[in-house]
């Protein structure tokens, strides 16, 4: 069958459209052939998970068609024992005690952007409440001062549209200017946090990268080079884009359902189930890639050496054989196996911290904000990018 439409260009069809598109495909063409963008859509639940445990098979590395830019310096486009080497040293810092201590933190900085409303009785919800709190948290683990924080946005901005390779030629162009900045930067940083350690999380991976961890085997793990700089680089973008549009998609998920923002601030124990319900029903991650290194098969299609494989988690998040009602959005769903934050090896080390902070914000802003909503006459803006499935604009008012 032809693919219904691009269900990876940038997104602006209607939900509508595009889960009834998905939905199809799971149905009769789980493994489907793209012939306009040369890769295979996987969509169901079960594929994409295989897919995901078996990197030896399914490569993470950038080969291939996919995005303009790809993020080689990253742990999500690694493999094997260089992806073994990162995530053991990388996760020392991510700890049950790190979301502890940044908790606190993420309630007074969402406290203050709202506190900056005062007054007001509409905002643009995404740079006004829904930037603030993980940019900040992520300048924190970074060491990075509040003066640079507007220049530390820009940076971030300019790598989702880099990532997405939708925009001008003239915009990409500026957007790789904006990116060797921030390598300046982030070098100069590095080298400030080995000379002088901070209490921050940068300063303690440069630590532990250069003292060496060990693994379950007992051998001494160390990053070398730039490759401290490059997580960094890496941080920016997993731990501040997707968490803002999980906070920007949940509000409007929320004004989209009325009833269950009613039944969030009628219970406040929803909240522990609420985060992960919000990361289904958005998937702030629309997709990833891999590449077969040999030939092979999944379901009756043979895929063959060097051909992407594209893993729609926008899909398997509302897969029928696992969801219950999935296109039902429930605060309250239990269990929910979603795939927002990948599976397998590629696992996201700040899945805890992405909940806490969606969870704290959303929560504040219900609290202090009451009858918050979409602004009469005002739309949302999606993000033209064929990897995250966001908002540039959110107008509310209250």
């Amino acid at each position: 069958m032809e693919t219904p439409y691009d269900v990876m260009a940038p997104f602006h069809a209607s939900s509508t459209e595009r889960d009834a598109a998905l939905s199809l495909l799971r149905r009769e063409d789980p493994i489907h052939w793209d012939s306009q963008n040369q890769w295979w859509l996987v969509t169901r639940h079960e594929d994409v998970r295989e897919i995901s445990r078996r990197p030896e098979l399914f490569s993470s590395e950038p080969r291939g068609p996919w995005h303009v830019f790809e993020y080689h310096f990253s742990m999500q486009a690694m493999d094997g024992e260089r992806h073994h080497r990162h995530r053991n040293v990388v996760s020392r810092a991510f700890t049950p005690r790190l979301v502890s201590t940044l908790t606190e933190r993420a309630e007074r900085y969402a406290d203050e952007a709202i506190d900056a409303l005062a007054g007001r009785r509409s905002a643009e919800f995404v740079s006004d409440l829904a930037v603030p709190v993980p940019l900040r948290i992520i300048a924190d683990m970074l060491g990075v001062a509040d003066g640079d924080l507007e220049q530390f946005r820009r940076w971030s901005d300019a790598l989702i549209i880099a990532g997405g390779g939708h925009a001008e030629e003239e915009v990409l162009d500026e957007t790789h200017h904006l990116m060797a900045d921030f390598l300046a930067y982030l070098t100069e940083t590095v080298e400030a946090r080995r000379a002088h350690p901070g209490d921050d999380v940068l300063s303690r991976i440069i630590q532990a990268a250069e003292a060496g961890v060990l693994d379950d085997s007992q051998r001494l793990l160390h990053l070398e080079g730039d490759e401290v700089r490059d997580f960094a680089l890496f941080l920016l973008v997993a731990g501040n884009e997707t968490t803002r549009n999980g906070i920007s998609q949940g509000m409007l998920a929320l004004f989209e359902h009325p009833e269950e923002q009613q039944r969030l601030a009628a219970d406040d124990t929803l909240w522990k189930t609420a985060p992960d319900e919000i990361l289904r029903w958005t998937s702030p991650v629309r997709a990833m890639r891999r590449v077969a290194l040999r030939d092979t098969s999944l379901r009756d299609r043979k895929i063959l050496e060097g051909q992407s494989v594209v893993m729609v988690y926008a899909s398997a998040n509302r897969d029928e054989a696992v969801f219950d009602e999935p296109h039902l959005f429930r605060v309250d769903r239990s269990p929910n196996e979603h795939l927002a934050f990948g599976f397998g090896p590629h696992y996201c080390l700040g899945a805890n911290l992405a909940r806490m902070e969606i969870r704290t914000v959303l929560r504040r802003i219900l609290k202090r904000l009451p009858g918050i909503r979409l602004a009469e006459n005002g739309r949302p803006v999606p993000t033209p990018s064929a990897l995250i499935d966001g908002l540039e604009e959110l107008p509310v008012e209250w």
